[in-house]
């Protein structure tokens, strides 16, 4: 019997995790991860508890949720699960200023019906893995939420290539340096064709080949 996307996405729930952590700098080991999920005793700060059973959470909503169609409705869901505790307005749109470390960018305001309408053409990509990159880009460029947007640009991410059957989206731990550097240039250059690039050689994890 093949594995399914969905398979591979609960086996390799704790790597995720892991990765997500990793990306957002909290250094969570992976042995850590496995602890906190499984709700064994380990030292560890409350923030990276917190991430990890809200990460838990907004993955076991995605896969529940396959089926919902990838808007703004479902991304503020995302957001609400993995803030939960963690930063305030969780599953609301940002309504001021917000600063990204390592560049002097800043985002402008987001613009719900912009949003609405820049999602509905990119949702009309027909070249799935395409599609499920480009939610990941365009998500973690608006900063549409105070905080978490990689988090939730990631799950939408995941969520496309699952429902497709495709694979898993993840972004290696060997490469997190790279993959940093591509997002901050392409914050400044809105050109998405470089880190598009990079991560359909490495974060998407498929099932064939």
């Amino acid at each position: 019997m093949h594995d399914t996307a969905i398979e591979m996405a609960k086996r390799l729930l704790v790597d995720s995790i892991w990765k997500s952590a990793n990306l957002e700098g909290l250094g969570t080991t992976f042995p850590k991860t496995e602890a906190i999920l499984a709700n064994a005793p380990t030292e560890t700060k409350s923030e990276e508890v917190l991430f990890v059973i809200n990460m838990k959470r907004a993955w076991q909503f995605l896969l529940d949720n396959l089926d919902s169609p990838d808007n703004v409705m479902l991304l503020r869901e995302y957001n609400k699960v993995v803030g939960e505790l963690l930063f305030r307005n969780n599953g609301e749109i940002r309504t001021f200023p917000v600063q990204i470390g390592g560049t002097a960018w800043e985002p402008e305001l987001p613009d719900s019906a912009v949003i609405k309408s820049d999602l509905q053409e990119i949702d009309k990509i027909n070249d799935i893995e395409l599609k499920a990159l480009k939610f990941f880009c365009y998500t973690a460029r608006t900063q549409m939420f105070t905080d978490g947007n990689k988090r939730v640009a990631q799950l939408i991410a995941n969520k496309i290539l699952i429902e497709n059957n495709i694979g898993i989206f993840q972004i290696p731990i060997d490469k997190l340096e790279q993959f940093k550097t591509l997002l901050l240039e392409f914050y400044e250059s809105a050109d998405d064709s470089a880190i598009i690039e990079f991560m359909k050689e490495y974060c998407i994890k498929r099932l064939r080949g």
